[in-house]
């Protein structure tokens, strides 16, 4: 039987698809580099900003910043922000005012680890604030990241070391910061990371339980103060390191790294409601090679900007951002009368 070739308009459909999921590394190297937050700026929508943790042979880390001004197509060379004897991870990047940039991330330079910050007005160059103060007498507040809420306060989730999530309020762009010790895990609780909903003002948590194998949770609430809806688990098998976001549409979506055929692949679900999850959608395809650490900006319906840390090696070692323009995270593409003839 003879082949039938797709007509012209689903090919080229097919390639722009093909073209805007290529991968391209924003920093490439033989280091680890991992866990890249990026903002794209509010009056320059062509600008990326992106920020990520560069670790040693014993996975101590510095943070090193990296920028785009041709919409991600092309990046600077990488340069330190904070690099010290301390170790300084887990960054996140928040835009405050038209010229003005809040960064945070983990540090153990006051013994012991806190959440620290850094102040920009250009994106370039952060001067350190020193570490913000929760309210807890002792050290052990990690994995920051923060969000500019609807309102224009900032809100951080972080954890304890070996305890529960939590968040917090700042009102002044994140130099002071509530000390209510908001717990919004029932129990121990890894990464968790927030979005808000712009349409209702609905904030839609994400967070980690487990070792092995580790199990990607969500939670919902119309109030920072009450955390009382149940928890739903968005997958089984082993999966780490989800990213929420609500969509342009409103959908809620979540990207994560999960175990598939021995070795981790980004993936993605979405919920209209945060109560059921859609299956687990590939994001990578890269056999016997470790994808981790997704983050993802809203890229119009149903698709996003997407990063994550890539092995270049099998194992783990040897990471690269890379960079994927637009990813498909709700499938439409032949939804409204595109069909093969």
């Amino acid at each position: 039987m003879k082949a039938r070739s797709l007509p012209f308009t689903t090919s080229l459909l097919l390639l722009a698809s093909f073209l805007a999921n290529a991968q391209t590394s924003i920093a490439p190297g033989s280091g680890n580099d991992y866990q890249a937050a990026v903002v794209r700026p509010w009056e320059e929508p062509a600008v990326r900003i992106a920020v990520f943790e560069r670790l040693d042979a014993s996975f101590s880390g510095d943070l090193w910043v990296t920028r785009s001004d041709d919409g991600g197509e092309t990046w600077d060379a990488p340069e330190p922000v904070q690099a010290s004897a301390a170790n300084e991870r887990h960054p996140s990047l928040v835009q405050t005012a038209p010229d003005r940039f809040q960064l945070f991330h983990l540090s153990d330079a006051t013994g012991g680890f806190r959440i620290h910050r850094a102040e920009s007005d250009d994106g370039r160059a952060f001067h350190p604030a020193g570490a913000i103060d929760l309210g807890w007498a002792s050290p052990g507040e990690i994995n920051p990241q923060v969000i500019r809420a609807a309102d224009g306060t900032l809100v951080l989730s972080y954890h304890r070391l070996g305890g529960a999530a939590y968040v917090a309020r700042s009102m002044d762009a994140g130099a002071s910061w509530d000390s209510l010790r908001t717990q919004v895990s029932p129990a121990a609780a890894a990464l968790p990371r927030l979005t808000q909903r712009a349409a209702d003002g609905r904030f839609l948590l994400a967070y980690q339980t487990g070792s092995n194998p580790v199990s990607i949770w969500t939670r919902s609430s119309d109030d920072l103060a009450d955390w009382s809806d149940p928890v739903r688990l968005v997958a089984g098998g082993n999966n780490h390191d989800a990213w929420p976001l609500a969509l342009a549409d409103g959908t809620w979506a979540v990207l994560w790294a999960r175990v598939d055929a021995g070795a981790f692949q980004i993936h993605s679900s979405h919920s209209a409601d945060g109560s059921a999850w859609s299956a687990p959608r590939a994001q990578s395809d890269r056999p016997g090679l470790n994808n981790v650490e997704p983050f993802a900006l809203p890229n119009g319906a149903g698709r996003v900007e997407l990063y994550w840390a890539a092995g270049q090696l099998p194992g783990d070692a040897d990471y690269d951002i890379v960079r994927v323009a637009d990813a498909v995270v709700v499938e439409g593409i032949f939804a409204h009368g595109f069909e093969e003839h």
